[in-house]
């Protein structure tokens, strides 16, 4: 099961029972990389996106 999951106005994260708002003007790129400096796996098989959110 991928840990991150993506919808275009927020972020779950599971296993921890977290949602992070993901406000309009930041990108995905720009999140994941905040995750990742915070010491999450943000790689491609960890990172689940729904809704046709955009990979901006």
């Amino acid at each position: 099961m991928k840990q991150i999951h993506v919808w275009r106005n927020h972020i779950r994260i599971p296993h921890l029972d977290l949602v992070l708002i993901r406000p309009a003007p930041e990108t995905l790129a720009e999140r994941l990389d905040r995750l990742a400096r915070l010491g999450f796996d943000t790689g491609p098989g960890n990172v689940e996106l729904h809704d046709a959110t955009p990979t901006g």
